[in-house]
């Protein structure tokens, strides 16, 4: 009921706003004629062309867009594009076709899924001739290995700071052999000893295979030495070696004399004295190095090429005597020398 009386009412409204159109009440905007005047040119020197007027017979197509403003339009390129001559109609654009063939099923295609077995192939016993199989239950569980015994500890690396250096050493015959002689922690390194001994040998004698074995051999140890030839030098001169290195980083030491077999009761019979000399060092500076350590003995002499270093027992001091000597004649000794001792060089003795 309230639905036909809405249809009701509704069509009475357009009924009435329609006379009214009709009778002018209200003014209905007409379109403008198709041919209009392009402008009131006014009195310019334009003003004779007031009744031009565009064509209405299509001649002019590029201007309708101007003859009806108000009429949207496509682009000129739209136009062009998908016009007569246009990049569009050059090819044929894809389609999508459906074909029966893309879901029917192959008739070469098996219709059911058939499972094969195949049989287990027989196993074979090896042939081992002679030999006797004894099953794993017959052996027994292998014995554990007791934890105390058997340790595995990783070895830890050096810091940027407390990195060994190396030592480099060199003899007569151009021999030469660099070596760590202290680890990180301050300790011996384990092959440290047995290369500096093999380095301070007698001049003229064989060169041993490093590194020497554990025990040394019997015909050997009654004289002394290791090996022939080999004496396993004090290891408070690896000390030594190293302070020296220290005081002249990256120079090599050059031993004259290490351990000798006919030194009578001497520190080089009994491995405990070397000569020495750093290259490109003065012998000056290398006895003030060696006068600083603690309980060891200092030869310095002038006219020859080496300084004697040389360890002696605790609480000795520091011991140095001069040798003025030319090279090949007897000991002259004196009391001082500039710029090493200003007296009392003659009251240790020497330690040769």
């Amino acid at each position: 009921m309230f639905v036909g009386v809405k249809l009701s009412l509704l069509r009475s409204s357009v009924v009435a706003l329609t006379c009214a159109a009709t009778a002018g009440a209200f003014p209905i905007p007409q379109r403008p004629a198709k041919s209009t005047p392009l402008a009131a040119l006014g009195d310019g020197p334009w003003g004779n062309l007031g009744d031009v007027r565009l064509s209405s017979q299509g001649d002019l197509a590029l201007l309708r867009r101007f003859d009806e403003p108000w009429v949207e339009r496509q682009g000129e390129w739209r136009s062009f594009y998908g016009g007569r001559f246009g990049p569009a109609s050059w090819t044929t654009p894809p389609r999508l076709e459906w074909t029966l063939s893309a879901w029917q099923p192959s008739r070469s295609a098996p219709t059911e899924l058939e499972l094969v077995m195949t049989p287990p192939r027989e196993m074979v016993r090896p042939e081992l001739g002679t030999a006797e199989l004894l099953p794993s239950w017959l052996l027994g569980a292998p014995p554990r290995v007791d934890a105390s015994f058997v340790s595995a500890t990783r070895t830890p690396r050096c810091k940027a700071w407390e990195r060994p250096y190396t030592v480099t050493l060199a003899r007569y015959g151009g021999e030469r052999d660099s070596f760590r002689v202290l680890e990180c922690d301050g300790s011996v390194a384990i092959d440290a000893l047995d290369r500096l001994s093999v380095v301070a040998r007698p001049a003229g004698a064989d060169r041993p295979e490093l590194p020497l074995p554990l025990e040394p051999l019997p015909e050997s140890e009654l004289i002394g030495e290791w090996v022939p030839n080999v004496r396993l030098l004090d290891p408070r001169l690896l000390w030594v070696v190293a302070r020296i290195s220290e005081a002249f980083p990256g120079r090599a030491i050059y031993l004259i004399s290490g351990y000798r077999r006919d030194g009578h009761e001497s520190f080089h019979r009994k491995g405990r004295a070397l000569d020495l000399f750093v290259m490109g060092v003065s012998n000056d500076a290398l006895v003030r190095v060696c006068r600083t350590l603690k309980d060891v003995g200092c030869g310095f002499y002038p006219n020859n090429k080496f300084v004697h270093v040389d360890v002696r027992p605790p609480g000795t001091g520091h011991a140095i005597w001069i040798d003025v000597s030319e090279p090949g004649t007897p000991s002259r000794y004196v009391d001082s020398w500039p710029g090493i001792v200003e007296s009392g060089a003659l009251s240790w003795g020497n330690g040769e």
